[in-house]
Parts: structure tokens; sequence; C-alpha cells
């Protein structure tokens, strides 16, 4: 009888058998660890970005609300059905009604940050908390029972109130501000370029800076109080009049000590670490954008942004190169100095860009791409919220409101 057959496994092989194994069990690991850290630094970013913002006067001290306030609300409400949708986006939904702008914040979508007043053991939205203390109680401007709290640049509150849409669905909190014909300053770009007369970018800038001055110094004050807008875009910046516009959206506003400021997420989607820089830098950009959207020569802004020649172009780069320990009082200063009446420069300046083959077929396409890129406002939290597991955990809360 023979011996069974049997296999021989060199001792070469079997070696880096063994070393294949063990390095994809360290390489396991060290995915688990990479991935439980960024599990760990993603949650710590949300909830440090959904962290309540401290109002330091009496924070849960609100305007008594009159008669003309609930003569609003009822007003509203009995004539829902001939509001008119503006928009909708992930808080909830922007109505109008006549001459007033109806904003609705549906349950569940973004977490509300900061407790509601009183002691219902609720939180109720930011945005406004922030509208009462910086832009006052409609029916109180002007008049002795106005706050000297509230600002200029700031939408006053006509009316505030929480209430079902339907019996079949949860009550939502309600803002009601003025509403702003003029829109923000997509529309008015918009606007601009349909007008029979075409204006030049230098036009464009030479009539509105002097209002975009305005809005930084309105922006100073915000900051010299002790607080942050946070998301400063176009779309945030509404028309009050020719001659004013006004910061919207005060969702985000955050107090300079805000934990969000110092975190991963705020970082990674490269905002300065002083949040009054970062203020300052971002209602620049917006205001180039807005020029750049507006002119009917837009093309040739992109040609001379890096050329650092013209005086927009001057006052960009300027600021630019001080962004870290920026003010926007220093860029209402700088943005005098290059008046859009200034002399263009005959040196070039600017970063120095590489060619690509693209580029040789398609330079308009790599200009508008890298100003857009110099420009941008984005933030975003998508990949937080993939790592941090939100669609299995939820948003983490770091605050409980008591009853």
């Amino acid at each position: 009888m023979g011996h069974p057959f049997r296999v021989s496994i060199p001792h070469t092989s079997r070696s880096l058998l063994y070393l294949r194994w063990r390095l994809a069990v360290i390489l396991f690991i060290a995915v688990l660890l990479h991935q439980h850290h960024l599990f760990s630094v993603s949650r710590q970013s949300l909830a440090a970005k959904y962290s309540p913002t401290k109002f330091y006067d009496a924070p849960n001290a609100l305007p008594v609300r009159l008669d003309e306030e609930f003569e609003v609300q009822d007003e509203l409400t009995f004539k829902r059905e001939a509001w008119r949708v503006l928009g909708e986006g992930w808080e909830g939904k922007v109505f109008a009604y006549n001459d007033s702008v109806i904003k609705t914040f549906t349950p569940g979508r973004s977490p509300f940050r900061n407790c509601a007043p009183g002691s219902t053991g609720e939180k109720w939205p930011t945005e406004i908390a922030a509208s009462l203390r910086f832009g006052g109680s409609y029916t109180n401007i002007g008049g002795d029972g106005g706050s000297n709290t509230t600002l200029e640049g700031f939408l006053p509150v006509k009316a505030y109130f929480k209430t079902s849409v339907s019996p079949s669905k949860p009550p939502e909190w309600h803002l009601v501000t003025p509403l702003l014909s003029g829109g923000n300053l997509n529309t008015l770009a918009k606007s601009l370029t349909t007008d029979q007369k075409p204006h030049t970018f230098r036009e464009v800038d030479f009539r509105y800076r002097p209002v975009f001055n305005t809005l930084l110094s309105n922006l100073h004050r915000l900051h010299t109080i002790g607080y942050c807008h946070d998301d400063i875009k176009p779309a945030n910046i509404f028309i009050q009049d020719s001659t004013h516009w006004v910061l919207g959206d005060l969702g985000n506003v955050r107090h300079i000590t805000h934990p969000y400021h110092s975190s991963r997420l705020w970082s990674d989607n490269q905002q300065l670490p002083d949040c009054r820089a970062n203020d300052a830098v971002r209602a620049l950009k917006s205001y180039v954008k807005f020029v750049q959207m507006s002119a009917s020569d837009g093309e040739e802004l992109n040609e001379e942004f890096f050329k650092r020649r013209e005086p927009l172009s001057r006052l960009f780069w300027t600021s630019a190169a001080r962004a870290h320990d920026l003010s926007a009082a220093r860029i209402v200063e700088l943005s005098r100095a290059e008046h859009p009446t200034s002399e263009v420069g005959d040196h070039v300046f600017g970063p120095t860009r590489s060619f690509s083959v693209l580029e040789l077929f398609s330079k308009r396409l790599v200009l508008q791409r890298a100003v857009d890129r110099a420009i941008q406002t984005r933030m975003g939290e998508k990949l937080a919220r993939w790592w941090g597991m939100v669609y299995v955990f939820g948003i983490p809360s770091v605050s409980v409101c008591s009853v």
C-alpha cells in the first residue's frame, strides 16, 4: 500500500504567506483606527457646529410682543393659501405675502441650536433669536420701546410664532420679516445684465463700492459686540434700497469664541481662524463675485483679476495678503485707498500660474475657473456627516434645554 499524496509547501513560500497575512491584519487595524479617528473628529466638529450661540445680554429675555405682532400672526395664518413660494432649502421654505417674507423651519431637518425662551424645554431656530437681537422688533423701530442692542444693516422682525401648517403635521416655527423687493445680490446682478445699456465691471464697481463699504461698516459693528455672521455670500446679502444692503439669514450667527471656529470642519473648509477676518474676506469675495456676474465684460475682469492692475483686483489681493489679521473696518480703509476711479497700474502682479494643455485651447475657461476658486464662498459638511455616521447616529447634541 502506498503512502497518501502530500503537498509540501517550501519554507520560503510559507514565510511569505505568513508575512502577507500579518501585513493584511496590520493594514486592517490601521484602517479601523483611521476610520475611528475620522468618526471621532467628525462627530466633534458637528457637535461644535451645532452648539448654541451665546447671546450675552439676557439670552432668555425677548422684546414684549405687542398687539400688532399678534395681528400679523393672525392675518398670515388666516391667509396661508395666498402665500407665494419664494424658495425651499434644507431648513424649510420661504414664502411672500404682501409686504412680508415668511420663513418656516421644518422640524427634524437642520438641528435647532438654541433653547427657546421660557420654560418650554425645547430648542428653537437661532435665526429667530439673532434676528430679534440684531434687527429688533419691527413695531418698536423708532419708538421708545426700541431695543438699544439693534444694529443697522439687519432686518427687523415683524412677528415670530409656532403653529401647524395642518392638523396632521407638527407645529413649525415661523419668522416674519419685511419683504425687500430688490432681492439679493444674485437678483441684482441678473437685473443689471438684462438692462438695455450694458454695464462694464468698472461702472458696476464705481456705482456700488460705496454701498459695499457701508455693508462692511455694519459688519464691523456686529464684530465689535462679539459676533460673527459665518455665512456671508451673495445669496445672503439683500438689497434694501439703492444705497443700502443688509445681511440676512442669521441662522449661522455665532459668538467669536464659539467652538466651531476652532473645529476640524471649519479648517477643512479653508476658513480663517479668526471668524471676524473670515467674515470680512467672505464679504469681499461676495462683492467681487457680484461685480463679475453683473458686468457685460466679466471676461475682461477675469483677465485683469490676477494682474492686479485694476483698483478692484488690487483691493482683493492686498486684502488677501493680510487676511489672517484683517478686519471689515480695514477693508473699508483699503477700499477708499483703491477707489474705483484710481489709476490703472502699469505692472502685472499676482500669483504665477502654470500653463496647461487645457489653457492653450481654452484660456477663458481656465481664467474663469481660477477666479471662481479664488472668490468661492462655499462651505460643506457632507464628508463630516459621512464619516460621523450621521445617517446612523444622527447629529450629536451638546446641550439640553432645562424645563
